[in-house]
């Protein structure tokens, strides 16, 4: 089923239950993919190019020393301009892929085919490619929008109940973004991921990358949960997983939009955001730890409160004026709002969200 998508954008969208070869390029074509989906791939009888590359990128790879030997062996083949590169795997694989062919002989094409519910729903679509730095995720990165996505529900079978529920939380926030009570509590209950919810999500995620594809402003809004979110997930050692981060800061956002005056979220919703959530509040950072990630993060920007001799790389002045971000503001009923606020906004939230959790883990 192909996805209706805007008029003229960038990346044709495809949801199937299997693989089907007729989607691959027409041209020339290689391959990066997971190598734990190559049997799978095999028995679905898709080809596999000559020179196709099937790698493992855990989580702690995303770098760019990873992409290097792949542009070497692209060059080595060699691939010209007319060729296409495919992505078989999840959001990490996705992002270093788009990165690469981004990078390889200034741009060629490629299509990506996500094997995990959070690449489907959020890492696939929408151009931005990318790798970590040290000082925090995805710094180094590209625009490059895929030609092709295909999503092929049938390969979430073999995912662990865990990596479902790490998707989940990126649909659950595109219910949130738009203010949609009754989507988020269906998907926040226990049962098995649904094909329209997906539909939804990447209908939703496209027309709003098409109106804004370089995130000046309307794009912002898709960062929902992910501000304080990235910061929980590398203050962990990524003993979180990306979804199980962002849905901790989409708890943490509902009480930081109540802070800063718009309506409060029911009691309901923020029952059933903590019951998820409970099992992983031992892996919920403290505040101090998440401080300076939060002030590293890639939205984050030099204020007014910047002294004269605070250059780049210094921290927050005294005031914690200096650096702001543009925090999203999720409202019960209505979409989310966009408020530039300083790091140490959010101080109050994740106490808020730590005695959350804790008390539904007593509870439970």
């Amino acid at each position: 089923m192909r996805l209706a998508t805007p008029a003229g954008f960038a990346t044709e969208v495809f949801l199937l239950e299997g693989p089907d070869a007729a989607l691959l390029p027409e041209g020339p074509w290689t391959l990066v993919g997971d190598q734990r989906l190559r049997a799978a791939w095999a028995q679905a009888g898709m080809p596999e190019p000559e020179h196709a590359l099937w790698v493992s990128v855990p989580e702690e790879e995303k770098r760019l020393g990873t992409v290097i030997p792949w542009l070497e062996h692209w060059a080595r083949v060699p691939l010209h301009r007319d060729a296409t590169v495919v992505a078989l795997g999840g959001g990490v694989l996705s992002d270093l892929t788009g990165l690469a062919a981004a990078l390889f002989l200034r741009g060629v094409a490629w299509q990506v085919w996500p094997t995990t519910l959070l690449a489907m729903a959020d890492a696939s679509l929408g151009g931005k490619t990318g790798a970590d730095l040290e000082a925090g995720k995805n710094l180094v990165g590209a625009f490059h929008a895929p030609r092709r996505l295909v999503a092929c529900t049938d390969l979430l079978e073999s995912l662990p109940g865990r990596q479902l529920d790490n998707g989940r939380w990126e649909l659950i926030k595109t219910a949130l973004i738009q203010g949609e009570m009754d989507w988020a509590l269906d998907m926040l209950r226990e049962g098995p991921i649904k094909l329209p919810w997906v539909e939804r999500a990447l209908a939703f995620k496209a027309g709003v990358v098409h109106r804004d594809p370089r995130e000046s402003g309307e794009r912002r809004l898709l960062n929902l949960g992910h501000t304080l979110g990235h910061a929980l997930e590398a203050a962990s050692g990524y003993q979180l997983l990306h979804g199980e981060a962002v849905g901790m800061g989409l708890a943490a956002a509902c009480f930081l939009a109540e802070e800063q005056g718009l309506k409060p979220f029911p009691d309901e919703v923020l029952g059933a955001l903590a019951r998820r959530l409970a099992p992983l509040a031992h892996l919920a950072a403290p505040w101090e730890a998440c401080l300076p990630l939060l002030a590293r993060d890639k939205k984050a920007e030099r204020g007014p409160g910047q002294g004269a001799g605070q250059g780049v790389g210094q921290g927050a002045g005294p005031a914690g004026t200096a650096i702001q971000i543009h925090c999203i503001l999720p409202r019960p009923g209505e979409s989310a709002v966009q408020r530039v606020l300083p790091p140490q906004a959010w101080e109050s939230s994740h106490a808020r969200l730590l005695s959350l959790l804790h008390q539904e883990g007593v509870r439970a």
